[in-house]
């Protein structure tokens, strides 16, 4: 369905929803007016919803962030948000994260002003980006841990501030990034500290954007929705007794996503795929053809969908035979 009210400026794509505006894609001069116009038609605008961008244009960005905190709208974070599109988030007056997507696909990114992927140091002096930050965090951030950031001398690099959830995937919520490790931020430096301590959202609370149900991960959290059986760090709980099956779901829960686990009601056949938005499908195809489903009480169900258990136990499982329609 699509949203009311589209307009695209170069690069960056505004969708207002009632009284939530949707921004995503790089930041551009010209969105400064185009934010402005967009709040200055009614009804007036509360949330201001920030995502995928990887920034771009640094002065727009201080100014929408500095417009937003005027209007003392709520900002928040869907997908990721880096760069010039950080401080758009720090505008905020209240300013949380989303679960529009999966925790380890959430976070907001920090560092300072690049020419051609190199540190401007010039232009993170002249824009006073450490006092700006300490201002825009209400004097919360740790002025040593903002000095690190935008100190960073790689573009590629950043500070990563994820929810809470995704410390279970990469042992910290927060991140540091210096640009030049080959899988990040997994193997970027891990630091004690979190978003909510740092000033950077203003509460743990997860905020649903307007149109969630119209992405790929609302509408698979909607269709297979988490169940109480267990969490992803219970390996404990998994329902098929194989110390191959317990190695593959290790695998599993380090595999990209979109991804999906299925496990057959017998407890003796298994099977999962990862970085496919067709994995569901895929999953539950390849565990019929280990023998899933080939006889009585072998049917393969699903046991766990991109971040979330959604197995629901002998007595039924939710979404197994269910496919996703053509999602946007």
């Amino acid at each position: 369905m699509p949203l009311a009210g589209i307009a695209t400026v170069d690069a960056m794509t505004l969708h207002r929803d009632g009284t939530t505006l949707i921004l995503s894609g790089e930041v551009v001069r010209r969105d400064l007016d185009a934010v402005q116009a967009e709040f200055a038609q009614p009804p007036a605008i509360t949330h201001v919803v920030l995502r995928n961008s990887m920034g771009g244009n640094s002065w727009t960005g201080y100014r929408l962030g500095e417009l937003f905190r005027g209007k003392g709208v709520t900002t928040v974070v869907s997908g990721h948000c880096v760069s010039s599109c950080s401080r758009l988030f720090l505008g905020g007056r209240q300013r949380l994260f989303s679960d529009d997507y999966p925790a380890s696909l959430t976070y907001v990114g920090f560092h300072g002003h690049y020419d051609f992927g190199k540190l401007n140091i010039a232009a993170v002096e002249k824009n006073d980006l450490l006092q700006w930050t300490l201002k825009f965090t209400d004097g919360k951030a740790d002025p040593a841990l903002v000095k690190r950031w935008i100190a960073i001398e790689r573009r590629a690099g950043d500070v990563r501030f994820y929810p809470p959830a995704a410390a279970s995937r990469f042992g910290q919520a927060t991140v540091l990034c210096q640009g030049n490790e080959s899988v990040r931020p997994q193997q970027c430096e891990k630091i004690a500290t979190h978003a909510l301590a740092q000033g950077i959202v203003t509460a743990q609370t997860l905020w649903s954007s307007p149109d969630a149900s119209h992405l790929l991960y609302g509408a698979r959290r909607v269709q297979y929705p988490t169940s109480a059986f267990a969490t992803l760090d219970q390996a404990d709980r998994l329902p098929v007794r194989n110390a191959v099956a317990r190695r593959d779901f290790a695998l599993f829960k380090q595999a990209a996503l979109p991804r999906a686990f299925a496990v057959s009601a017998n407890g003796l056949h298994w099977a999962w795929a990862a970085n496919d938005p067709n994995s569901v499908d895929v999953a539950l195809a390849r565990c019929r053809s280990n023998g899933g489903g080939r006889t009585t009480g072998a049917k393969c169900v699903l046991y766990a969908v991109d971040e979330r258990v959604v197995y629901a136990g002998q007595t039924g499982t939710p979404g197994a035979t269910r496919h996703l329609k053509s999602l946007p």
